[in-house]
């Protein structure tokens, strides 16, 4: 009965160690046909959390704000997945332009105009899963360039700094085969810029915002892997 027993153990044993070594097998071609470059291109919406801090020839000015026009614009990002687990992605988009204008005490101040180019990089995790749905997170660095300003009405020489931060991000992936399929990724970004400028008004005299601008950056559309 022992001996029976015995055999009845390592039968079951061998049929366990059959199964994890299929599943092994079928973990390692997942993992080989994960590898690769892919491409993702769609539109991508823009809008910011903003909060300023306003001086006038050095004087502050109480509760002084400033708003900015949310964009949107085309973003590309080619990314490289080195397994099931980990890929990097780098992200550019067409330079839009926002509308910089005044709050709280300085309602309806037009500051003026900034086209400026948002582009990233982050290192992503992928959730192992089965199936077309395919989700992650990740985490990154941003550099914004500023390419142009214009003055608002309110203020002359106007400008305003390139500026840098940290990402984070979360999205997924919606497969339609093996080279195709659909994403959606929320990218949130911590940046702050300084910008300059004179006011008219007050006979040239210098004003400074340190403006904290935070977008969120809504990017979808067709993913190709090759």
């Amino acid at each position: 009965m022992k001996i029976t027993r015995n055999n009845n153990n390592n039968r079951g044993l061998a049929g366990l160690l059959s199964i994890a070594l299929l599943l092994a097998a079928g973990s390692a071609s997942a993992q080989s046909q994960e590898t690769g470059w892919y491409l993702e291109l769609g539109p991508a919406h823009v809008e910011f959390s903003e909060a300023a801090k306003v001086a006038v020839a050095g004087n502050p000015i109480p509760d002084s704000d400033a708003i900015l026009s949310n964009n949107q614009t085309v973003a590309a990002g080619l990314g490289y997945r080195f397994d099931n687990n980990f890929s990097v992605i780098g992200i550019i988009g067409v330079p839009p332009t926002t509308k910089l204008k005044g709050a709280g005490s300085l309602a309806g101040m037009d500051v003026g105009e900034v086209t400026y180019g948002p582009a990233f990089v982050a290192l992503n995790y992928h959730f192992p899963t089965t199936g077309a749905f395919k989700p992650y997170i990740g985490a990154g660095i941003n550099y914004t360039v500023i390419f142009d300003t214009e003055d608002g009405n309110d203020i002359s020489n106007f400008d305003a700094e390139d500026t840098s931060g940290a990402l984070l991000r979360a999205g997924f992936e919606y497969r339609f085969n093996e080279n195709h399929g659909f994403f959606v990724s929320a990218n949130k970004i911590f940046i702050s810029t300084t910008a300059t400028g004179t006011v008219p008004a007050f006979g040239g005299a210098p004003v400074k915002a340190d403006i904290d601008l935070d977008p969120l950056i809504i990017h979808a559309g067709w993913v190709l892997r090759f």
